[in-house]
């Protein structure tokens, strides 16, 4: 699989999130009615009253689901060409000044959509020594200029990524340097996999009613609303 299609995977993810936030709220919505009940016959109205709160807000949060599925939608077509995009990287120098820029912009939609733990573990893999060398790249801002070795504190491949974007270099295809980068970019598109198992696993729990464990690894890259929040985190102790 290239790294366009490693990619390409967000895009099942986004198509698939829509399912998973139908199911958590239903599950949530159950739960609440459930304590709700239970707190009026043990005459806990205190409780009774937070508990129906949190069914009215759940159901007016499904019932809203429709109308981020268009968006989800929209968003999807723009996920696919930021994949295309990303995917520049596989070729190391041999683009323009504009396509890096593309490129680049790509790289930041899908590595803010990373769970910190999974970005962590990135900025574990070392840098092998030829990576620093200033050869290995070029200065797609002023191709005239060498490119300075980088520094001693740029200590992993996670900010290699980040210090040749902002300094606008490029490692040459086939270099150390360019293996590091294209490292990075597999692991965070491949995270795209791992969500969309989480998410299908926790599908089938919350139908089987066997849902015990909140894993916020889940909800990363899920549109950032208020209806989302309400499915989220209504409910959320009696998990």
């Amino acid at each position: 699989m290239d790294l366009k299609e490693r990619f390409e995977i967000w895009r099942d993810v986004f198509s698939l999130q829509i399912d998973f936030l139908r199911e958590l709220g239903h599950y949530k919505l159950n739960a609440a009615k459930s304590d709700l009940v239970a707190a009026v016959a043990s005459n806990q109205l205190s409780v009774a009253r937070m508990k129906a709160h949190i069914a009215q807000e759940l159901q007016g949060a499904l019932r809203r689901l429709h109308q981020m599925e268009g968006r989800t939608a929209t968003k999807t077509k723009r996920l696919m060409t930021s994949a295309r995009n990303a995917a520049y990287m596989q070729n190391g120098d041999d683009m323009t000044r504009t396509r890096m820029d593309l490129m680049w912009a790509a790289y930041k939609v899908f590595e803010r959509m990373v769970p910190i733990e999974r970005l962590e573990q990135i900025m574990q893999q070392d840098l092998h020594p030829g990576a620093r060398k200033g050869v290995q790249f070029v200065n797609k801002e002023e191709p005239s200029e060498h490119c300075h070795d980088i520094p001693d504190y740029v200590d992993n491949a996670h900010m290699l990524v980040g210090y040749i974007k902002r300094r606008h270099y490029l490692p040459i295809r086939g270099t150390q340097a360019h293996r590091h980068v294209l490292k990075v970019f597999q692991a965070i598109a491949d995270v795209a996999a791992t969500q969309l198992d989480k998410m299908q696993t926790a599908i089938n729990e919350m139908r089987t009613n066997t849902y015990k464990v909140w894993n916020p690894l889940v909800i990363a890259g899920l549109p950032d609303t208020m209806d989302v929040k309400k499915i989220i985190y209504n409910g959320m102790k009696e998990l």
